[in-house]
């Protein structure tokens, strides 16, 4: 095990006592101090890989610890139990992620892995860390433009991405509501295999040329894994064959978008545990805040989350329910982008299976997915069209 240098700021000893314990016996080397004041007072003293703060310590401390400490230096903070307001909090005033109290040994481990191979302090074994970058697209409310959201970010991620050497980025949109997933739909595909199909074939889950044939391609340069086309093919999708499909074909991408839907089954949860990113789709009224805030409840008691948490809002009709404000103060967390009301644009966009950031790259509501994309990778490729001298492929749905 590496011995990375953590720093642990707890008032209490008997959380700090039980950090320096588990911490120092996989092999890292522990400092630990009880006020923000002697944490401060350490990160400038001493070389710091990672810091792991109680709540209590740092909730009103993070700029001074980001001040004191190098960039790339996370901080993992401690939070009360079962309170999610916390956790937000804290992720919205600096945090790199937050772990529940009473943790179990092997989550905290992980979590801090993770967070010292993000930093570039530790590096991961080639089954520890695949490469692609997951981000997950979920909203416990149907109908909230889900779908939408996840294609369009897709393709401006496919358009715009450097990954290296300035080539464009390689994109695995995977659609997971294996009921009534309609991603194909919204790209005009009609694909010939399905993710259901994929799970079946046990020799394609253990070859990647294999796998990437039940893949669909679309113009824009995404690859798709598309949900099955007969509802029942769901019941046959095992969270083991996800974990062996994902696995085998993250490696090939450098990011793979997931549309989780709206419903929370033990595939969605494991797909959500294994994210980089979470991209929550919000619709600005009560009801639907609700279901996120039980949604951010449930997950932090039955999951174990590593990612980034992000707020979408998605504003579906022309007159605000709650203003942008009101959502930022019940979920104590500022959205990353707010999509304007853009009902004609958006309906045609579906009906002509042409993504929105495709046919109007300039609209507001193409602008305002951008800046999802840019809070994933920092893209800036928003006001460019994507696929220049593609033909537009219209549906037999499409206005005339």
């Amino acid at each position: 095990m590496s011995r990375n240098p953590i720093l642990i700021c707890a008032p209490s000893p008997a959380l700090r006592s039980q950090l320096e314990a588990e911490l120092a016996e996989v092999g890292y080397a522990v400092a630990a101090v009880s006020t923000a004041a002697e944490a401060v007072t350490c990160l400038r003293d001493a070389e710091i890989h990672l810091i792991v703060a109680e709540g209590l310590a740092v909730s009103g401390a993070m700029a001074r610890l980001r001040s004191a400490s190098a960039p790339q230096v996370p901080i993992l903070v401690v939070a009360p139990a079962g309170d999610v307001e916390a956790r937000i909090a804290f992720l919205e005033a600096g945090a790199d992620d937050v772990i529940a109290a009473g943790f179990a040994r092997g989550e905290l481990e992980a979590r801090i892995e993770a967070l010292l191979i993000r930093a570039g302090r530790m590096k991961a074994g080639p089954s520890d860390q695949p490469a692609g970058q997951v981000v997950t697209f979920f909203s416990p409310k149907g109908g909230v433009g889900t779908t939408t959201l996840a294609v369009n970010t897709a393709v401006l991620l496919a358009a715009g991405q450097g990954a290296s050497g300035g080539r464009a980025a390689q994109v695995l949109l995977v659609d997971l509501d294996l009921q009534f997933g309609q991603v194909a739909t919204h790209m005009n595909l009609t694909p010939h295999f399905d993710l259901a199909s994929l799970c079946a074939d046990a020799n394609a889950l253990a070859d990647a040329d294999q796998a990437s044939s039940y893949l669909t391609h679309h113009n824009s340069g995404v690859q798709v894994l598309a949900a099955p086309a007969n509802p029942e093919a769901d019941f046959a999708v095992t969270v083991d064959q996800l974990e062996r499909a994902i696995g085998i074909l993250r490696p090939r991408f450098d990011h793979v978008i997931v549309d989780c839907g709206s419903r929370l089954d033990p595939r969605t949860l494991w797909m959500l545990e294994q994210a980089d990113t979470h991209i929550f789709v919000i619709f600005p009224e009560i009801a639907a805040l609700r279901a996120t805030s039980l949604m951010l409840a449930f997950l932090a008691d039955t999951a174990t989350l590593r990612a980034r948490t992000h707020f979408v809002v998605n504003h579906l009709f022309p007159k605000e329910l709650l203003k942008t404000r009101d959502v930022e103060n019940l979920l104590r967390a500022r959205p990353v982008a707010e999509v304007p009301y853009a009902d004609v644009d958006m309906i045609r966009a579906v009906n002509e299976g042409v993504p929105l950031v495709a046919s109007r790259p300039s609209s507001p509501a193409s602008l305002a997915i951008g800046k999802i994309a840019s809070t994933i990778v920092g893209i800036d490729t928003v006001t460019r069209e994507v696929a220049p001298g593609k033909e537009r492929r219209v549906s037999i749905f499409a206005r005339r």
